[in-house]
């Protein structure tokens, strides 16, 4: 990564949002570079101002609403202007005062969402005027509302249009007979963000492979960046050695996998599919270059056995 992403991360890493890969990386490129150690020191001074408790916001009730309408005919007004030949205003080519100015938004922007949350916390109910039961029942009580945004605003009226996303949580509990159950710990596996859920699915899908989307998962999880998910999706495959699609993805593996364990378990599955000529070719030809001494060993005895 570069300088200037890692300093797009500094403002979400003072509000502890990135998750712990990243977390990690821009720790280790802080300790080596100077330019972003400065960058976090200014973004760390502007966090601890902003989140500082001692700060009272208390803006006019339709100032939001106003500001984000002249905002909105303001840039009308300037996308009229623009000339065709201009670069777009969304260009990713941003000057490094630019960067800061964006960085700084961001961060305020956050420390306003913390501040207003913190207010949130303290209104009493009396302070509070219920909500419409149309509106109240359109939103469960267990649900998380995200990304919001004012769609539309009236201001003589007080009315206002928003839009955003609704999460709910999932708890359901099932055999992997069950179609759902199944589809969703596929999903798990899948989840590129969390490599924990991916080696709970895959240990998971490896005891019982019900069917032809959980072999597939199993094979696509051979390519994976964890080698203990490489390891439990090897384990899951072994039954199926002997069909052609299994016996390609593991030979495959053993030319590309990095981890020496998993390749020499590849090489005593497939001795069981000695009679296969091609099997032994290959095995042949992925273990003669191979970094690993105990590899090409194995693999010139698999060879001279079956020859």
């Amino acid at each position: 990564m570069s300088c200037r992403e890692y300093q797009h991360q500094i403002v979400f890493f003072l509000y502890e949002e990135l998750h712990d890969g990243e977390r990690a990386g821009l720790e280790a490129h802080l300790r080596e570079c100077t330019a972003c150690q400065d960058a976090f020191e200014e973004q760390k001074s502007l966090h601890i101002a902003l989140t500082d408790d001692a700060i009272v916001l208390d803006p006019p009730a339709d100032l939001l609403v106003e500001s984000r309408k002249a905002l909105a005919n303001e840039l009308d007004r300037i996308d009229q202007r623009r000339p065709w030949w201009r670069i777009p205003t969304f260009s990713v080519v941003f000057t490094p005062m630019r960067l800061l100015e964006s960085a700084a938004l961001v961060a305020m922007g956050l420390a306003l969402g913390v501040y207003v949350s913190k207010q949130q916390q303290t209104i009493t109910p009396q302070a509070v005027a219920s909500p419409a039961p149309e509106i109240a029942n359109t939103i469960p009580t267990n649900a998380t509302v995200a990304n919001i945004r004012i769609v539309d605003a009236n201001a003589r009226t007080g009315e206002v249009e928003l839009a955003g996303e609704m999460v709910q949580p999932l708890r359901i509990q099932g055999n992997m007979d069950n179609e759902i159950v199944r589809n969703l710990t596929l999903s798990a596996l899948g989840d590129g963000a969390n490599p924990h859920s991916r080696l709970h699915a895959v240990e998971v899908l490896a005891r019982k492979p019900v069917d032809a989307a959980v072999k597939e998962a199993l094979i696509q999880a051979l390519n994976d960046e964890v080698p203990a998910v490489r390891q439990t999706a090897l384990q899951g495959l072994i039954p199926f050695a002997g069909e052609a699609d299994v016996k390609a993805a593991f030979i495959q593996s053993l030319k590309t996998d990095r981890n020496e364990g998993i390749r020499a378990q590849i090489v005593e599955t497939l001795g069981n599919y000695a009679a296969d000529e091609s099997v032994v070719r290959s095995i042949e030809q992925a273990t003669k270059d191979d970094d690993s001494p105990y590899i090409r060993a194995k693999g010139l005895q698999f060879v001279g056995n079956h020859q």
